[in-house]
């Protein structure tokens, strides 16, 4: 297989592949920006002084953000796992539509995977708002 026939084949993986990336990068510089912060106040404390009431409103903003992945509807709170399993249930009878109407098709198979995926992941997300921890 020559480079061109790999990358006719293939291209589209370079997309999942950038987002990947760009989500380790992002992963790493929060990080960063936490341990600095929290690099900051400890020189406060070893010298005996308070530290600035800005720079604990920093911290608690950036443990607020972590907690908080989508800016709106807190990812641990009960209307945010809510919203992922409604995402998951729309995206699973979105496909498995999808593979009713392709189902005569020969590769109409994998709608149906991503259909069972999807709805896998809705009862996750079912499972996890019924039991989960209440707060």
């Amino acid at each position: 297989m020559s480079f061109a026939q790999f990358f006719a084949a293939y291209w589209w993986l370079m997309f999942p592949v950038f987002g990947m990336l760009m989500a380790f990068i992002g992963m790493f510089q929060t990080e960063r920006r936490s341990n600095q912060t929290i690099d900051l106040i400890k020189s406060y404390v070893d010298q005996g002084k308070d530290p600035p009431p800005e720079l604990l409103k920093l911290v608690a903003q950036q443990s607020d953000w972590d907690r908080d992945m989508t800016g709106m509807v807190g990812a641990n709170s009960r209307g945010g796992k809510a919203w992922t399993f409604v995402v998951f249930l729309a995206l699973a009878a979105g496909f498995g539509t999808g593979y009713y109407f392709m189902r005569a098709e020969e590769w109409a198979f994998a709608f149906l995977i991503v259909a069972v995926t999807m709805g896998v992941m809705a009862l996750g997300a079912l499972l996890i708002l019924i039991f989960g921890r209440k707060s």
